[in-house]
């Protein structure tokens, strides 16, 4: 997208009445938002993937969900072991599985030190953003 472009998308949007307004194309994003919010700068390099915090289940689980929208990987290569399996014990920080989004190979991590109770995903299908992959139980 060209400089212009992106000037003119900023002048649409500031004189609409929409408070939000987001495009991908490609590597390319833009975020816009109104309201008071500080504003981040454009960065082009790689896109920095923001991972959501993992949610406690009613059970007392830690629920580790996609940070995107992509194919999930249980294992770095498809002829090596998964990173995790049910019932593993693992280390805050730990990777649990890859997710795949514009050729860039995202690792999710563990929020805890815990068992993993639960695996959702299955290597080589599509993750939805937000889908829980993974109820780790904290110890």
């Amino acid at each position: 997208m060209e400089q212009k472009e992106i000037y003119d998308l900023i002048a649409r949007f500031e004189g609409s009445s929409l408070t939000v307004m987001e495009i991908k194309q490609d590597a390319f994003k833009i975020h816009l938002e109104k309201g008071g919010r500080e504003t981040q700068p454009i960065q082009a390099a790689a896109p920095q993937i923001q991972i959501p915090q993992a949610q406690a289940a009613e059970n007392g689980y830690e629920k580790v969900r996609a940070p995107l929208v992509g194919v999930y990987y249980a294992a770095a290569a498809p002829d090596e072991p998964p990173y995790v399996s049910l019932g593993d014990r693992v280390a805050k920080g730990q990777v649990l599985c890859l997710v795949e989004a514009m050729k860039m190979m995202n690792e999710l991590k563990s929020p805890v030190d815990g068992i993993v109770r639960s695996i959702k995903g299955v290597s080589g299908e599509l993750v939805e953003y937000d889908q829980i992959l993974f109820e780790v139980e904290p110890c």
